[in-house]
């Protein structure tokens, strides 16, 4: 007979640090997966997580099709060492305009950035929670990345973009994994429509990883 897996907590609580617990199966013989913490709460608690917006922008215009080498948005990564784990992209309409249909495009292109990008003049790169060290990520804009991205359709928002604040919101859960002086590529492709513009927001975790 197998001995049985076993496995040592981090205090939380009231549950002192290194508690000893077999390892909980289902009655499906399957591994139970937790369902009681929140799904970000680890990396809250670890002081990872990471935003940025365009700060006081007034906002920048989509592309009425998919680009090849130049983003409006990028989000870079200045680190030396870290990666930055992409968990949420979304855009806001932030003008009064006619009706339009839009989708959130993303793409990180294979090679790095052959030089650090210009932070985004008004953008804000802050800690989500307090306690944390300084963000090493940041938004850059009028990014012309190193390489053609795959780019990928990763929200999409359909209805009248003339109510301000009309959005689309793409949980990309660490799809995409920004190596040091990467960028990844982000836009909004829709109808001209009447100039509307958006603002870009992300949500990231600052990892020590090995991506091999």
């Amino acid at each position: 007979m197998s001995n049985p897996i076993t496995a040592e907590s981090l205090p939380f609580g009231k549950v002192p640090l290194r508690t000893v617990q077999t390892v909980r199966m289902t009655q499906q013989q399957s591994l139970a997966v937790d369902q009681m913490s929140p799904k970000y709460m680890e990396l809250a608690r670890a002081g990872k997580l990471y935003g940025a917006n365009p700060g006081a922008a007034v906002g920048l215009p989509n592309v009425g099709a998919v680009p090849t080498t130049t983003a409006t948005w990028g989000l870079y990564n200045g680190s030396q060492t870290k990666n930055l784990v992409v968990i949420k992209i979304a855009v806001t309409c932030t003008t009064i305009t006619a009706p339009l249909t839009f989708s959130i495009i993303a793409g990180l292109p294979s090679s790095p950035q052959a030089a650090a990008e210009t932070k985004y003049s008004t953008s804000l790169a802050l800690p989500i929670n307090t306690g944390q060290v300084p963000a090493e990520g940041y938004i850059t804009d009028a990014v012309t990345l190193e390489a053609t991205p795959l780019w990928q359709t990763i929200a999409t928002y359909e209805g009248n973009s003339g109510v301000l604040g009309a959005g689309a919101v793409a949980w990309v859960d660490g799809m995409y994994i920004i190596p040091p002086r990467y960028v990844l590529g982000i836009d909004v492709v829709g109808s001209a429509g009447t100039t509307p513009l958006f603002d870009a927001d992300v949500i990231w975790a600052e990892l020590d990883m090995d991506l091999n």
